[in-house]
């Protein structure tokens, strides 16, 4: 989509359409950062399990993401 095509939809577009849309925009990005977040937080636990072992005190339960 080129730059003048989304200006003109962005005239074209009602109050509420415009908002609805930057709503959607924002719900993904919290999703993609939620994701992320997941992510760093499955590979640093991973990283500590490896570090500890199989020292009982410190097991945890790891996230798991599925594809």
């Amino acid at each position: 989509m080129s730059l003048s095509m989304s200006k003109k939809q962005a005239i074209n577009e009602s109050p509420l359409d415009a908002l609805t849309s930057e709503s959607a925009r924002q719900r993904w990005e919290l999703f993609h950062r939620a994701i992320a977040y997941a992510k760093e937080s499955n590979v640093a636990s991973m990283d500590e399990a490896e570090t500890h072992g199989g020292d009982p005190e410190h097991a945890s339960t790891l996230l798991t993401i599925v594809r």
